[in-house]
């Protein structure tokens, strides 16, 4: 029979990781409106026996555990530095909401159960595995539609190892499912909606020819004026045009573009930087 052994309040409430606190005092590149979440009270006796009957190998764990998104990015032949922005935000809107519910550890809640990984140095709702798991491989399958079951399965392995390595509770992985697609379903909203913006000509290629009728480079003419707003996000190609003198009579040194119509890459710059 299990025993159930109360400890003090979760440390990791009180005191975060450095590389965690720093992802909690940041601010996401987009913004996600997430629902209230709650969690049962009674969980413990399930992850203690999933606990003890996981048939999961040292490698499966450290593989799950650690290498857990570059498993998922592989099955789509990617890398996962291309991710690595969109990583960052999961990440950041996950600390969050963990800071936000506080909820203990298995471990913190049992001495049935021992931390297996270094990995699990904040509070458990909602998983931060799970999280990243289901937001990548929505975000993925829509690049890949027939990669998506693939991605799906691998995305429950990953989730589900987490309970069975004592670090989660079942209803810590149910949320962060949700949480996922929330994030994921933002995420490709943005995108979708500048790929309108770029079908519309409102941005020219990043070659920055004037391939299309009605199209400019960036920093045209009548964005200098003010007549109209300055055409961003704006492609590499730009990055040496030379704004006009100022009022102040000193020419302002203009950032490089970071996003790239063909490869849909450095949306994350942009939002860091929108005026």
């Amino acid at each position: 029979m299990w025993k159930l052994i109360l400890k003090e309040d979760s440390m990791w409430v009180k005191k975060l990781p450095k590389s965690k606190q720093k992802l909690f005092e940041s601010t996401p590149s987009f913004e996600v409106d997430f629902p209230e979440l709650t969690y049962p009270d009674n969980e413990i006796a399930k992850v203690i026996q999933m606990y003890k009957n996981s048939k999961l190998s040292e490698k499966e764990k450290r593989d799950l555990d650690k290498n857990n998104n570059k498993m998922l990015i592989k099955i789509v032949g990617e890398d996962k530095s291309d991710w690595e922005d969109f990583i960052k935000d999961i990440d950041i809107h996950t600390i969050k909401l963990k800071m936000k519910y506080g909820r203990k550890r298995p471990y913190e809640v049992s001495d049935e159960i021992d931390s297996q990984t270094d990995t699990d140095d904040s509070p458990s709702f909602p998983s931060g595995h799970a999280i990243e798991a289901y937001a990548l491989a929505k975000v993925l399958g829509n690049k890949y539609p027939d990669k998506q079951k693939e991605l799906n399965n691998m995305a429950q392995r990953i989730a589900l190892s987490r309970v069975q390595m004592g670090s989660h509770y079942p209803s810590d992985i149910k949320a962060g499912e949700k949480v996922g697609n929330l994030i994921a379903d933002k995420y490709l909203s943005i995108n979708k909606s500048w790929q309108n913006i770029l079908v519309k000509d409102w941005v020219s290629c990043s070659s920055c020819t004037d391939d299309k009728k009605g199209t400019e480079p960036c920093g045209r003419k009548d964005a200098s004026k003010g007549t109209k707003r300055r055409c961003r996000p704006t492609c590499g190609a730009c990055k040496d045009y030379k704004r006009r003198a100022g009022k102040s009579g000193k020419k302002k040194k203009r950032k490089a573009g970071t996003f790239d119509r063909e490869e849909d890459k450095g949306l994350h710059g942009w939002f860091e930087r929108r005026g």
